[in-house]
């Protein structure tokens, strides 16, 4: 049986996926799944930890290096592989075609400081917020200057909205101080807010009526091109990403 668990540090933005078992034909789109899942959150690094995975159908290696192209390609995304500590897997990419195209590691503290190591997150602007009524109109102003910066001017009234809503949400429902961050990953214009509060946020079903508890989340879900919730030891952070046109990636 194959179990897939994941875990975030949201300070250190790095999501740790352990996978353990056997993979079977069953089981790999529930693999691939997850590990698409962690990369469209657009965290800094995500280490995939396979010390107790194998993978008799010989199928898995594929999977990771197509995963590979996509995670810095379209997401800007760091990935990295703590290698199977025994089984026919790790014989598989023990061949050096893999250590070419994949990110190996023998330990999962070896992939840690690769990711310490490694190049800065990238460019970003990022602005402390106190849960006021005044901070979700000051996010949108560090968006605003983000997109002209980036010369995005087109993305900049949806990116507005959607952060907007974020950060009302934030400053009502955690009441904790925020942490806005506003970056190009990849493909993707990516609007995080983190907070103190564990709490998933909460979509309520849709009404006629506006301006109820979970409506700017609706106006998020609309908007943007995927948006999410990643929760860790400190509290959340609520994130959504726009699509670049190719013609406006960096």
């Amino acid at each position: 049986m194959m179990t897939v668990e994941s875990r975030h540090d949201l300070e250190r933005e790095v999501t740790w996926i352990t996978v353990a078992g056997e993979l079977t034909v069953e089981r790999k789109h529930r693999l691939r799944t997850t590990i698409g899942k962690a990369l469209v959150a657009c965290p800094r690094a995500v280490i995939v930890d396979l010390s107790g995975f194998d993978d008799p159908t010989g199928t898995a290696a594929p999977l990771f290096h197509a995963a590979q192209g996509r995670a810095l390609r379209d997401h800007g995304v760091c990935l990295l592989w703590v290698l199977p500590r025994r089984g026919v897997l790790r014989a598989r990419l023990a061949n050096p075609f893999w250590h070419r195209v994949l990110r190996l590691y023998d330990t999962i503290a070896e992939a840690e400081a690769a990711v310490e190591l490694g190049p800065p997150p990238p460019s970003r602007f990022t602005e402390l917020l106190e849960p006021d009524g005044f901070a979700p109109s000051r996010a949108r102003l560090v968006v605003h200057d983000a997109c002209m910066a980036w010369n995005l001017p087109h993305l900049a009234t949806v990116a507005r909205r959607i952060v907007f809503e974020l950060v009302h949400n934030a400053a009502t429902h955690a009441a904790t101080p925020l942490v806005l961050v506003v970056s190009r990953r990849g493909g993707f214009l990516h609007l995080s807010v983190r907070d103190g509060d564990p709490r998933p946020p909460t979509v309520l079903p849709n009404t006629r009526r506006a301006g109820l508890r979970g409506d700017g989340l609706r106006i998020v879900e609309r908007n943007a091109t995927a948006w999410g919730c990643l929760r860790g030891a400190t509290g959340k952070t609520v994130w959504a990403a726009l699509w670049l046109p190719p013609a406006s990636r960096g």
